[in-house]
């Protein structure tokens, strides 16, 4: 794992803008529930895809993980469109997919029907 300090403030503003730009985009009200996706991409090489799908599943998220491109993606449904409940995953998976040498690579949802 990199012993380079993770920039968690520099993590939460990209989130706020994201989750700004996606709101006018999607036109979702606040709170309503969606699916959310993170992405985490492999950023070193000793990372250990096995253990980052197995603590995320762990966590609760449903995990995919593609061995060809070194992304791992975990889902959660029921998820309220905040920035406060988005933030509140990814600041939870990015904890643990960087201690398995993984970094997150952005996130996303599905819209409810």
């Amino acid at each position: 794992m990199s012993t380079d300090p993770w920039s968690w403030a520099e993590q939460r503003r990209d989130t706020e803008v994201s989750y700004r730009e996606l709101s006018r985009e999607a036109g979702l009200a606040p709170g309503t529930p969606i699916t959310l996706d993170l992405i985490f991409l492999a950023a070193e090489t000793d990372s250990d895809e096995a253990k980052l799908v197995a603590g995320l599943a762990r966590a609760g998220y449903a995990v995919e993980a593609d061995p060809e491109d070194g992304t791992v993606e975990a889902s959660i449904d029921n998820v309220p469109f905040t920035v406060e409940a988005i933030w509140a995953h990814e600041e939870k998976t990015t904890r643990i997919a960087l201690t398995h040498g993984y970094a997150p690579d952005g996130w996303g949802f599905f819209e409810p029907d």
